[in-house]
């Protein structure tokens, strides 16, 4: 809890730091060899392509809670899977929402029940195999305090296991060779960015992970009460972004908006609710009124619906 606080405390030195900080990161960025492999060209992203008013315009609720998988990322997932990339293998990528123990890592623990939805098991066995469990790993590029700008800063890194100059990201890629990027932010983002900047950040992190040869899928993030206008806006970026790289978005927001408290634990509104047995990987009666049991049964979904779309193109071909 201290380092995490800590975390915290420097995080908002650094982004108060402002534009300068900001610029240096931007260069950086830009500055990437841009001859990694890539299943098609993809421009770096710039800090003035946000349109407010096209964002605006975006409804939340016409989005489905479990994507269908487009074309484009089918052969993105398709591409991964002939590359290097490991088709046992995700990483999650996110704050302090993603980098909990309630967000999946139960069911690499066993401590699950899928109910009514035992079709999900074979996504189970997917990714839980002898030589890696994506479920209950401790990923690098999450944790307590980032955003979209600290994910693409070495700063940020685990000096334990990243190489010197190793962004979180780029570490957590290397190390497990991922087929599939599991991503959300904005829950401390709208605190400390503004959309433009969430905007860039969020965008430079999806070609990242589609040079990486890896299926980026996008989460909208939840409810957040302090910032209600943000959280919607913000919310919005992420519809966007999702749409401009044709990528799979799993849309928690929506999904989570009947819950009790809009599935946002009411006493640290940076997290979300769990059931009171602690049971949020098991996807029966009360507990589906939590936020963590929610976001775990959309991500094993939106898992299912991208191994059965590449079984499907796979059969066909």
């Amino acid at each position: 809890m201290l380092k995490k606080v800590a975390l915290w405390i420097v995080l908002g030195v650094v982004i108060a730091g402002g534009w300068g900080w900001l610029a240096s990161v931007e260069s950086s960025i830009l500055a990437q060899d841009d001859t990694s492999p890539s299943p098609t060209p993809l421009a770096d992203p710039t800090m003035d392509t946000l349109d407010l008013e096209a964002i605006a315009a975006i409804d939340l609720h016409a989005y489905p809670e479990v994507p269908v998988i487009s074309e484009y990322a089918q052969q993105l997932y398709s591409d991964a899977l002939a590359s290097d990339s490991d088709p046992n293998s995700f990483i999650k990528v996110g704050d302090c929402m993603t980098d909990n123990p309630y967000f999946l890592r139960p069911i690499g623990k066993d401590d699950y029940a899928l109910g009514e939805y035992d079709q999900l098991q074979h996504v189970i066995d997917q990714f839980s195999t002898a030589e890696h469990n994506a479920f209950s790993r401790v990923s690098m590029a999450a944790a307590g305090g980032f955003n979209t700008a600290s994910i693409l800063d070495s700063l940020w890194a685990n000096p334990e296991f990243c190489e010197s100059g190793e962004t979180p990201l780029a570490c957590e890629v290397r190390v497990m060779q991922p087929s599939i990027t599991l991503m959300m932010f904005g829950t401390n983002d709208v605190f400390y960015l503004d959309e433009a900047q969430f905007d860039f950040f969020l965008r430079s992190i999806v070609v990242e992970a589609i040079r990486a040869n890896t299926l980026p899928i996008l989460s909208t993030f939840p409810h957040r009460p302090e910032f209600p206008e943000e959280s919607v806006l913000y919310n919005q970026i992420v519809v966007q972004v999702a749409q401009d790289y044709d990528i799979p978005l799993i849309n928690l927001w929506r999904a989570l908006e009947p819950l009790p408290n809009q599935g946002v634990d009411p006493d640290d509104p940076t997290h979300l609710s769990a059931p009171t047995s602690g049971a949020v990987c098991h996807f029966i009666d009360e507990n589906m009124q939590a936020g963590f049991t929610v976001r775990n049964l959309l991500t094993l979904e939106t898992l299912d619906v991208v191994l059965n779309t590449a079984a499907v193109t796979e059969t066909s071909d």
